[in-house]
């Protein structure tokens, strides 16, 4: 009777070991789990920032844009537009 009952008593440690590892082991995985996806959450709030500003200059270019005055300064500088009887030279950038 008593290796019946320390034969039981050692099938329930090795049930109860068996368990606990499983238990350890997807404790382990979840918290690698959150650690990738904090990783990637912080990529994501850089981007978000970087879009922000990238818009708020967007919004700033379209408010220059819808300025005439704005518009025709541009267009002579980058696309060499020019008014009747004016000449356009360019000269080369120095470095």
């Amino acid at each position: 009777m008593a290796k019946k009952k320390r034969k039981m008593c050692n099938i329930y440690g090795i049930v109860f070991l068996i368990i606990s590892v499983f238990l350890i082991y997807t404790l382990y995985a979840k918290v690698q789990h959150i650690k990738t996806e904090e990783a990637t959450y912080q990529k994501l709030v850089v981007q978000k920032n970087e879009l922000k500003k990238e818009k708020a200059k967007l919004a700033k270019e379209v408010d220059s844009l819808n300025d005439s005055d704005y518009v025709v300064r541009y267009a002579r500088s980058h696309y060499i537009f020019s008014k009747n009887g004016e000449e356009v030279i360019i000269l080369p950038e120095n470095k």
